[in-house]
């Protein structure tokens, strides 16, 4: 990734702290008299407690303490919670977060007793945060789900916006769920202006413009990049009228601005922005900003050819970074510092720059970071679908009819040996009997038999019964095609499970057809994931243009349900990868049998999936060797898998289809 995008990252805000009416169950009042003027007393002390916070928080943690006791000794538990909550925003402003999720724990426990929904969906938030600067995102995203279900309950537009904003600052995160993050910062603001929460819509506008520059960075493309920073423009220039509005320090949005018109090439634009930011954070004394503001300056002389000026902003801004301790601004501080020694001939002064700058990447390649939103995607997962196959079961029961059939044999045989009328009546009553049993015995093998092959491919199937195991094969060329939807725990939070599982249920069973029809075998689902593959389990050179144009038939369909969805299917959009390469075939399980693939291809096909757009089949280069002579393609620049870097391509419809 390029340094400044990576910068971008510390830019993103989420309300960590929120504070709220008081909201108590309907129809009850238990202070009365002299108690009522005690707890106006705890609101006191909180809202002293409250407005002390960034001044002296020592005394405000004592206050809310005094609050707590006074709130004890009337049996006011709503002052109770509030005091919990006010000491856990001061532990987290503090850093001290595990102290914080303590008290915002016993804060929520309070709440949750006294069924103050609109209480519980407040600390809900403000756990979710706490999980999210610890870099917990999974854990994160499910309080803010949470905070999202209870703040919709009492219908509280404020919180349902906050919860939006703070849930668009998880999916942030992670370059494959920034349509999500955008999804959710647009969604709250309409909540936040009808709640006329200004700094709510400020941080939206803010977060959203930041993410646009985050797309723009991470696009190959010089016009794609452009058009993107552009994107960025209203959203922070919004959140910098909102900034001055309110009268908090306008570095963060004059930073970005000056970013993305560092983007856009309009230097003059961009370094009138950058000094903006670098007064009033040199003001305010807030230091990443200020590194943020040297460091762009300094960027913008390197590319007006001037090092002589861009020298020493670049050495300020690696100076406050050191203090801040933030690596992403170090990273371009010294790669923009390594061009400018570059234009002065100085290759020695250079070098040692760019030594540093690769320092700075290997730190950022740390497992803390690489790892940070692996677990983002697991949140909210149908279980996997499978069908119960019970084929011990099936062999018992026909173990039982054979017995059975000779018992009632034997007892044909007495009655014969007694009675000669006895035998032919029993030989006519065998005789239908056996047929009747051979066909049921039938009908079980051929229920077993199709079970298995509703489950494996008929030549494994075949092995299975009779060796009664399956060799693993290796396959030295074969095609994998992924899909998935667009924003599906989110859908899935929102729809209800009977519509969900319905829908998914649809387009699979649709996808099967798509697969079946087109020479491949489907491999399984997990979730709102569909893999398919060709090339097996019998090897053929066709399998690339099968599942090729296997994924341009799932589009199509895919595409024509969204514009007429059925009843009560949700239109999903989607996105399809596609790779060829060797693999590993084999079945694992011993009651649930499961017909699988491994290899390095079936991780990049993933990769290619989840690095396609809505809409859009994202090719690899294997792919696109292989038919680019009948078909159009468009190159998306480079992915990164591991130390592996394999190059990207759009499937474009060709012109007859389109």
């Amino acid at each position: 990734m390029l340094g400044s995008f990576l910068v971008l990252s510390a830019c993103f805000l989420s309300f960590p702290g929120f504070s709220q009416d008081q909201v108590r169950k309907e129809g009850t009042d238990p202070l009365q008299g002299k108690q009522k003027v005690d707890t106006a007393q705890v609101q006191s002390l909180l809202n002293k407690s409250d407005s002390l916070r960034y001044k002296n928080p020592d005394s405000a943690v004592a206050l809310a303490r005094r609050a707590i006791e006074l709130s004890e000794s009337i049996n006011y538990e709503l002052g109770k919670a509030q005091g919990f909550k006010n000491i856990g925003l001061i532990d987290n402003d503090k850093g001290d977060h595990e102290t914080a999720l303590r008290n915002y724990s016993l804060s929520l426990s309070i709440y949750e007793k006294e069924e103050d929904t609109l209480g519980i969906s407040n600390l809900q938030n403000n756990i979710g945060s706490v999980h999210q600067t610890m870099r917990n995102n999974p854990k994160a995203l499910e309080f803010f789900f949470k905070s999202l279900k209870n703040a919709e309950v009492v219908n509280n537009p404020k919180r349902i916006g906050t919860a939006y904003v703070n849930i668009g600052t998880v999916y942030s995160n992670d370059e494959n769920t920034y349509d999500q993050a955008i999804e959710n910062y647009e969604e709250s603001i309409g909540y936040l202006e009808e709640a006329e929460y200004l700094f709510g819509v400020i941080v939206a506008n803010l977060n959203l413009g930041d993410l646009y520059l985050k797309k723009a960075l991470a696009e190959v493309n010089q016009t794609q990049r452009q058009e993107m920073a552009q994107k960025a423009l209203p959203y922070l220039v919004e959140a910098l009228q909102g900034f001055e509005e309110v009268g908090a320090d306008p570095a963060t949005p004059l930073n970005l601005l000056g970013l993305a018109n560092l983007t856009l090439e309009e230097y003059d634009s961009a370094l009138e922005f950058y000094q903006r930011a670098l007064n009033s954070a040199s003001e305010k004394e807030t230091k990443p900003e200020e590194s943020k503001a040297n460091i762009g300056i300094g960027r913008i002389y390197v590319e007006l050819g001037n090092p002589a000026r861009a020298i020493p902003f670049l050495n300020r801004g690696i100076e406050i970074a050191n203090e801040t301790g933030i690596l992403y601004d170090k990273q371009e501080a010294f790669l923009s510092l390594s061009k400018a020694y570059s234009l002065q001939n100085n290759f020695r002064s250079a070098f040692g720059a760019q030594q540093r700058y690769a320092e700075v990447q290997d730190s950022l390649r740390d497992k803390q970071y690489e790892d940070s939103m692996s677990e983002l995607r697991t949140v909210f997962d149908l279980e996997r679908k499978e069908r119960e196959i019970e084929l011990l079961n099936a062999e018992n029961e026909l173990n039982e009819l054979q017995i059975e059939q000779a018992r009632r044999n034997e007892q044909l045989y007495l009655i014969i040996m007694g009675l000669f009328l006895a035998i032919i009546a029993g030989f006519v009553f065998q005789y239908f009997y056996i047929r009747r049993t051979n066909r049921r015995l039938a009908f079980e093998r051929n229920r077993s038999d199709q079970i298995l092959l509703n489950i494996l491919p008929k030549e494994t199937a075949d092995e299975l019964k009779e060796n009664g195991f399956v060799k693993a094969q290796e396959f030295n060329e074969i095609t994998v095609l992924f899909t998935d939807f667009k924003a599906f725990s989110l859908i899935a939070e929102r729809i209800s499970a009977e519509r969900l599982v319905k829908s998914v249920d649809y387009y699979f069973k649709n996808f099967d057809e798509i697969t079946e029809r087109n020479n491949l075998e489907k491999i399984k689902t997990i979730g709102d994931a569909y893999m398919c593959a060709g090339g097996l389990p019998s090897p053929n050179k066709t399998h690339v243009r099968d599942a090729y144009n296997a994924a341009f038939e799932i589009l199509h369909f895919v595409k024509e349900t969204e514009m007429n969805p059925p009843k009560d299917i949700y239109p999903f959009q989607i996105r399809i990868g596609l790779n060829s390469g060797p693999v590993v075939a084999g079945v694992v399980g011993t009651r649930k049998f499961a017909y699988d693939i491994w290899g390095n291809t079936v991780n990049i096909a993933a990769r290619m999936e989840s690095g396609s757009e809505t809409g859009r089949i994202n090719v690899s280069e294997n792919i696109y060797h292989e038919l680019k002579g009948e078909h159009r393609f468009t190159y998306r620049g480079e992915l990164k898998v591991k130390n592996q870097v394999f190059k990207m391509y759009f499937a474009e419809e060709d012109e007859e289809a389109a």
